[in-house]
C-alpha cells in the first residue's frame, strides 16, 4: 500500500501539491477569524486574495458583511 500511495503522490505535479496547501492554509486562517465554512469559501473564491497564505483581517470583516 505504502508503494501504491507513493506512486500516486508522485504522479501529481509539484504546483497542485502547493495550491492546494496555499488553500488550505486561507481557510484555516478564516477559521481562527471566526467565519464559518460559507464565509471563508466566499472569502476564498469570490474576493481572491493571493499575496499571503493568511487571510487578512478586512477581508474576514468583508466576508462578515457580506453575509449579516
Amino acid at each position: 500500500m505504502e508503494h501504491n500511495v507513493i506512486a500516486c503522490l508522485d504522479d501529481i505535479p509539484l504546483i497542485q501539491i502547493q495550491r492546494y496547501a496555499n488553500q488550505s492554509a486561507r481557510f484555516i486562517s478564516a477559521y481562527s477569524q471566526g467565519l464559518s465554512g460559507s464565509m471563508a469559501a466566499w472569502a476564498n473564491q469570490n474576493q481572491r486574495y493571493h499575496g499571503h497564505q493568511a487571510l487578512p483581517p478586512w477581508m474576514a470583516e468583508k466576508a462578515k458583511a457580506a453575509y449579516a
